[in-house]
């Protein structure tokens, strides 16, 4: 839970500072934090569901939606960059520093099931 916490604070003040010396790129900033949430969410409900079946489903189920995450991520960059929505270089930039964060975040979810898991 403290992760948790630290990995809200360290968002919320990279965000702050970003909007604050950028205000010309928050609707930048916000699409990609969004479809990061969107992402980690997932990651997160679907690594919860299947922690405790078998290798088989629970590896198929794992690597099946993050492939499936992924695609869905490409193209939805593809088209908001291809289609001018965003400014291309501050939406890559913060959407890999959001990426990076919610990865953490599911790396932990992962290792904190397994933690449950063995007590």
């Amino acid at each position: 839970m403290t992760f948790l916490i630290f990995l809200f604070v360290i968002l919320v003040m990279a965000g702050g500072l970003a909007l604050n010396f950028w205000p010309e790129y928050q609707f930048d900033f916000l699409i990609s934090f969004t479809i990061n949430m969107i992402n980690a969410v997932l990651g997160y409900v679907v690594s919860k569901k299947y922690f405790n079946s078998n290798n088989s489903t629970f590896y198929t189920m794992i690597y099946g939606t993050m492939f499936l995450r992924f695609m869905l991520m490409l193209t939805t960059i593809l088209v908001l960059i291809l289609q001018d929505f965003v400014n291309m270089v501050p939406f890559f930039i913060s959407f890999m520093f959001s990426y990076v964060f919610f990865q953490i975040f599911e790396i932990n979810s992962f290792l904190s099931f397994h933690k449950a898991n063995n007590e």
